[in-house]
């Protein structure tokens, strides 16, 4: 009787050590693939003098090609409202978006002004988010990936896009 309740004592240990293993291998996979994709969209943002429409439809075919399709809101990151921003979904952009939207990224204009103010410049955040794909907890396995292009002097931007 005694080894019978040993060795339960055993395979629960066993599948703890199982779940938290292939737990830690799915966060590392989603954050892995998030970066990839946070990496990317500043590239192409700095590639195409901002984020334009061209950087947009860019930016959708690199998410089809890595296979991110995570989503999340953009309101808790902008604590700032004199900054504009937009979130974007594949190709379909919203400037300004609301608290409850979700999305597939969200970018962050923030002017960079020279002490003279003639030059035009300004940089981006980036937010990407990735979950743990868990049914039942996967509200609360929200995180996210976030970065900054360079300046951009003279930026190019969609129709109204930053207020």
């Amino acid at each position: 009787m005694r080894e019978a309740i040993g060795a339960t004592w055993i395979m629960g240990i066993v599948i703890v050590f199982i779940a938290l293993f292939s737990g830690y291998l799915a966060f590392s996979v989603n954050y892995s693939k998030a970066f990839k994709v946070k990496d990317g969209i500043v590239d192409r943002i700095q590639k195409h003098n901002g984020p334009n429409q061209a950087a947009i439809d860019d930016i959708a075919d690199l998410m089809d090609e890595v296979g991110y399709n995570s989503t999340g809101k953009c309101s808790g990151f902008f604590n700032d409202n004199s900054l504009s921003f937009i979130g974007v979904t594949r190709n379909f952009v919203t400037p300004s978006p609301s608290d409850d939207d979700k999305f597939n990224y969200c970018i962050q204009k923030v002017e960079a002004i020279n002490p003279e103010g003639q030059l035009s410049a300004a940089y981006y955040s980036v937010y990407v988010f990735f979950s743990l794909s868990i049914p039942v907890v996967n509200e609360m396995s929200l995180f996210n990936v976030s970065g900054e292009t360079i300046n951009i002097y003279f930026p190019e931007e969609g129709d109204n896009w930053f207020r």
